[in-house]
């Protein structure tokens, strides 16, 4: 650990990013398809380096919701993975064409990907879209004859019956948890116009594919760094993201 991350973890120096207090923070490992029967498969790809912070907690939250209601889960922690999610030109003409050889570490994304019924992705908002690892991710792996075809009636999706869900934390807004119409009366006009943005390109992304838009969590409720209760908003945030999740993708 680098001595200003060091500094962070110990409120020397502050930050505007999440930072989960030690006690406080979980470590969970899914379960992964390889060992699954006739369970849900639900395909997480995580796109936040850090395991203390707040996007991380909800990562953590959600797999073991998930696990305990029968579904199995396979997490592809980007930063862990090293995933590059820079188009290199000897990718180029495979995502977008389809054309020449599948590279080995987009097949073996694509071969999680047509195993999940659900596909959630998870990262941070900054510049309200997903982080550039995730996109990256999105881009190739979501490849042209993998995703979807061309056809002469436009594009067509080829991953019909999953689902796509989103579970991002951010700190602009202060005026919700959840989706379009997920306001806790503090700015709900406000929220409800960035939520109606956000399923626009949610809903776009899933017909894109030929999969079904599930929604999103989005959370705008994290509590400021160290405060004295702070534990007691957390858990108010993990009950939400639990409650949400059942709502949309089990109710």
């Amino acid at each position: 650990m680098d001595s200003l991350t060091a500094k962070i973890l110990q409120n020397k120096i502050p930050t505007s990013a999440t930072i989960i207090p030690k006690h406080l923070r979980q470590k969970y490992v899914p379960h992964g398809f390889k060992d699954s029967n006739n369970q849900d498969k639900i395909l997480i790809v995580a796109g936040e380096p850090r395991k203390y912070s707040m996007t991380y907690d909800l990562i953590y939250t959600a797999m073991q919701f998930l696990e305990a209601h029968d579904c199995v889960v396979e997490l592809r922690d980007l930063y862990d993975l090293g995933f590059d999610p820079v188009l290199r030109p000897e990718e180029f003409y495979y995502v977008k064409d389809g054309l020449g050889h599948k590279p080995h570490y987009l097949a073996k994304e694509q071969d999680l990907v047509q195993q999940a019924q659900t596909i959630i992705f998870a990262y941070p908002n900054w510049h309200d879209a997903p982080v550039a690892i995730v996109k990256g991710y999105i881009e190739k792996v979501f490849a042209n004859s993998f995703a979807y075809k061309n056809t002469s009636h436009g594009p067509v999706g080829l991953l019909q019956g999953r689902q796509l869900y989103t579970i991002m934390n951010c700190g602009y807004l202060g005026g919700g948890q959840g989706y379009l119409g997920d306001g806790i009366g503090q700015n709900d006009a406000t929220w409800d116009q960035y939520m109606a943005a956000f399923k626009v390109f949610d809903d776009d992304t899933a017909k894109f594919w030929g999969m079904k838009n599930a929604g999103r969590f989005v959370n705008d409720q994290s509590p400021h760094n160290f405060v004295p209760n702070y534990e007691v908003k957390l858990e108010q945030i993990r009950q939400a993201l639990r409650e949400h999740l059942q709502r949309d993708l089990f109710s």
